[in-house]
């Protein structure tokens, strides 16, 4: 495998870092997850958008947009089409006599910009919907989940805690509202008041979740999803429970806390939201 390494293509095994970066010790450093289907980039303008947004939130001087270029030359050096690529920056290194555990970093210290990618199915994988069980976890994190910070312990120890409750994946709640998987967001189908069914996703404002690409894209291709708070007794009733972001793309979660959700297999939003994401990754090609 050929990785991107501060502003070279070299084999993985030969890339280096210090053991004093920053996101080593501190985990002070931001990523993006991104996805190529046949060679092209899957909205990679937003990537570099909410990137820049956390950069600057954070105080990290870099400008993402400079790996755009990089990313398609990664893609050529690995020959791949259809991948996911991964981007990180982290703070950095102190310089030689700087006190590498000093909260505060130097003001001339230099990011360290990494970045990989690894084969995933092409667009002919979709559909059927993948599938998945949850269980509901208390949603410990910090309260920047807006921030894609490459500090994931506590998605780790989430994603452990479901394990242990024989469930593939968490759904992290704040109290009793619904937030986000441990990876993706969060959408579900629910009873509407007088009938019908309402389509939900959590809005940025209930709850502390990442605002991801994928959930955008199916927001501006669907207009009537619903953005407000999500109870979570709402998903005991919920006819479908999905999952939705970058690899997960429309994932239905057919048992929660060891509950059938709807008949216990993929429903028709989950199909009608996959064929759309399908349509907006295709329309951008």
């Amino acid at each position: 495998m050929q990785v991107y390494l501060n502003g070279k293509i070299v084999p993985a095994a030969q890339a280096q870092i210090s053991v004093f970066d920053r996101g080593f010790l501190f985990g002070d450093g931001l990523y993006e997850g991104l996805r190529a289907f046949d060679g092209r980039v899957v909205a990679i303008d937003r990537h570099v958008k909410r990137m820049s947004d956390g950069l600057r939130e954070i105080a990290l001087a870099f400008d993402p947009a400079s790996l755009v270029r990089p990313t398609q030359d990664l893609l050529r050096a690995n020959n791949l089409k259809d991948a996911f690529i991964y981007w990180q920056v982290t703070r950095g290194t102190p310089g030689a006599g700087r006190p590498v555990r000093a909260r505060i970093p130097p003001p001339d210290i230099t990011p360290t910009v990494m970045m990989y990618c690894v084969p995933t199915p092409g667009l002919g994988a979709y559909p059927p919907v993948p599938t998945k069980s949850a269980c509901v976890i208390p949603d410990l994190r910090w309260h920047r989940g807006h921030v894609k910070s490459i500090a994931l312990l506590g998605n780790v120890l989430a994603a452990l805690d479901a394990e242990q409750a024989g469930c593939d994946d968490a759904i992290l709640a704040r109290g009793d509202l619904a937030g986000e998987g441990t990876s993706a967001n969060l959408i579900a189908v629910v009873p509407r008041k007088g009938g019908g069914d309402e389509v939900v996703t959590p809005s940025m404002s209930s709850v502390s979740i990442l605002g991801g690409v994928t959930r955008d894209l199916l927001l501006e291709s669907d207009t009537s999803i619903v953005e407000r708070p999500l109870r979570v007794e709402e998903l005991r009733t919920a006819r479908e429970i999905m999952l939705c972001g970058t690899l997960t793309m429309i994932t239905s979660i057919t048992r929660l806390d060891g509950v059938a959700v709807g008949d216990g297999t993929p429903g028709p939003h989950a199909l009608r939201l996959l064929n759309l994401l399908l349509g907006s990754i295709r329309s951008g090609m």
